[in-house]
């Protein structure tokens, strides 16, 4: 790598998709405020210079964002990371800027916004792209659940019965039945099927491993058939 300008910034750019890699890289090269570098994150020596930013897919940047990981690849210890993904859930969003990722940009994105996502990024600001943006917005403008609606939930998620939810939790069935009713208010929701899978997006309630783009698995939900709340 070559020495930069102070007042440039450092861009890894470490994506998946070759092609697309390649054609951020010839993009983002126009832009006199970037010094463009494009290799794997092992190949990053303790002599190159200073990386500012990693723009990377979800799975990669997720991996970056772990302490663990970044202890092991000090030159990118104080980088900050971009992930720039198709993986539009909010459950997976949330999960990303848990996690520690600085920005969030979709694939599809206009080039504009992706050179403001990497400028804003790389001046120690947080940035998600206007979409991730507005539905984040949307989830914290929502009703939320409180813990006892939240546990009920969580156990028709797992195709649990109005009275086997009454006999885990030791309420009366008519309370069980005013709590889903009011979680489907709150969601938004038709029927129970839709309340999981509302739940399931916002990440309110753990989705099956199938649906899942990274990290662990989880129990596959076995969701009884749509009923009425009466």
């Amino acid at each position: 790598m070559n020495h930069v300008l102070p007042d440039r910034s450092t861009i890894l750019v470490m994506h998946h998709d070759q092609l697309l890699c390649a054609g951020l890289v010839a993009a983002l090269r126009q832009h006199a405020a970037f010094e463009i570098v494009e290799c794997a994150v092992d190949e990053v020596r303790m002599d190159d210079v200073r990386i500012d930013v990693v723009i990377a897919d979800y799975g990669q940047a997720m991996r970056l964002a772990d302490p663990a990981f970044r202890t092991l690849h000090r030159p990118l210890a104080t980088a900050r990371i971009l992930a720039l993904t198709s993986t539009d859930r909010e459950v997976d969003i949330r999960r990303a800027i848990e996690a520690g990722i600085h920005g969030y940009v979709l694939r599809g994105c206009s080039l504009s916004e992706l050179i403001e996502g990497v400028r804003t990024v790389a001046s120690g600001v947080r940035y998600l792209c206007q979409p991730v943006a507005q539905r984040m917005a949307d989830s914290l403008a929502g009703a939320s659940l409180t813990s006892r609606e939240t546990e009920v939930l969580r156990l028709v998620a797992i195709g649990e019965s109005n009275k086997a939810i009454a006999r885990q939790l030791q309420i009366e069935l008519g309370t069980v039945k005013s709590h889903v009713s009011a979680i489907m208010s709150k969601l938004g929701a038709s029927s129970r099927t839709h309340a999981v899978g509302i739940a399931t997006t916002r990440g309110l309630v753990q989705e099956p491993a199938s649906a899942q783009p990274v990290g662990a698995a989880a129990p596959a939900h076995r969701i009884e058939a749509p009923t009425q709340v009466v």
